[in-house]
């Protein structure tokens, strides 16, 4: 009992700590793409981690089959699609803004769920959803947040990744439920995020910022090292670790957390001017999240009590 407590505390520890880099990731990304091209700055955070992780297990890669192959390649075209959207959508609006609508990706997983697979959303599902459209309606109509004026753009832009991050979390569920292995899919999604955007870059910025654009500095450096060892080897790495000696509730608890630490490190450093408007979007944003992801059925909890205390009284009646 002991060693599964330790255990239990050493994987919330993990989570933790990987929501922590998260979190720091929007601002520290959003300095750096303001300066260095925004692909080249991506593709060099997941190729690095995943030859990192590659060389680390070698020997184990000869294992890999065919099948655990396509299927990272296909989580790596969601993930590199959603971070994408995602950055772009930062050029356009604030850090803080955009942790929280990324983060509405867990509220939109049961929706397209139901969309590829036919499986009903429950009562709960809903709530959250309508819950969450209300806050970011909030956060959008505070006209307080786009650095270029145009947050809708950046907003919405967002808003897109979050459906991508969903798919990608869905689809990641199918393959390990298929018994694809976790390690693998998640080298062969690094390396495959790492070079879809290396072309990306070649193709959208090499032109346009020339190879002056990709000299970096020793800030510039120390930023990308952050995001790369930090936010993505790290964090994926005690994500992965972690939710294994953790209940799911206590990982979705900790995990949502990503969206409050975006905007408390981007009020922090002066990136995020907080409203009325965008303080209550995002309270409405985050207590959806919390009933999707702790499933807080509180429909069929009602009708629950409601069976219960029929059938007490009818006892009572009995007797």
């Amino acid at each position: 009992m002991e060693r599964t407590n330790k255990l239990n505390f050493i994987g919330q520890l993990l989570l933790f700590l990987a929501t922590i880099a998260w979190g720091t990731s929007f601002f520290i990304l959003k300095e750096t793409i303001a300066e260095v091209p925004a692909f080249f700055v991506i593709s060099i955070r997941f190729l690095f981690a995943g030859i990192v992780l590659a060389l680390i297990f070698f020997k184990r890669l000869k294992n890999i089959d065919k099948n655990t192959f396509l299927a990272g390649i296909v989580l790596g075209v969601w993930v590199a699609l959603a971070y994408m959207t995602q950055t772009i959508g930062l050029m356009h609006t604030t850090p803080g803004r955009n942790a929280f609508i990324t983060s509405s990706y867990c509220v939109m997983c049961p929706f397209l769920i139901w969309v590829l697979f036919k499986k009903k959303p429950k009562a709960y599902n809903v709530i959250s959803a309508v819950l969450c459209l209300v806050g970011i309606g909030f956060i959008s109509f505070s006209n307080d947040g786009g650095t270029s004026g145009n947050f809708f753009l950046g907003d919405g832009l967002t808003l897109v990744s979050a459906v991508f991050f969903a798919l990608q979390i869905i689809f990641n569920d199918k393959y390990q439920k298929l018994g694809r292995n976790t390690l693998f899919l998640l080298i062969v999604q690094f390396i495959t995020v790492g070079v879809l955007f290396v072309v990306a870059s070649l193709i959208f910025e090499l032109p346009v910022r020339g190879i002056n654009g990709y000299a970096l500095s020793t800030e510039q450096l120390l930023k990308i090292g952050y995001l790369t060892v930090a936010c993505t080897l790290f964090a994926q790495s005690a994500q992965m670790i972690g939710q294994k000696f953790t209940k799911p509730n206590q990982s979705a608890i900790i995990l949502s957390l990503e969206a409050v630490f975006g905007m408390l490190f981007s009020v922090i450093v002066g990136a995020e001017k907080l409203s009325i408007l965008l303080c209550v979007g995002f309270t409405i944003v985050f207590i959806a999240i919390i009933i999707s992801e702790l499933k807080l059925d509180t429909v069929g909890l009602l009708k629950r009590k409601r069976k219960n205390l029929a059938s007490l009284t009818e006892k009572n009646q009995q007797s």
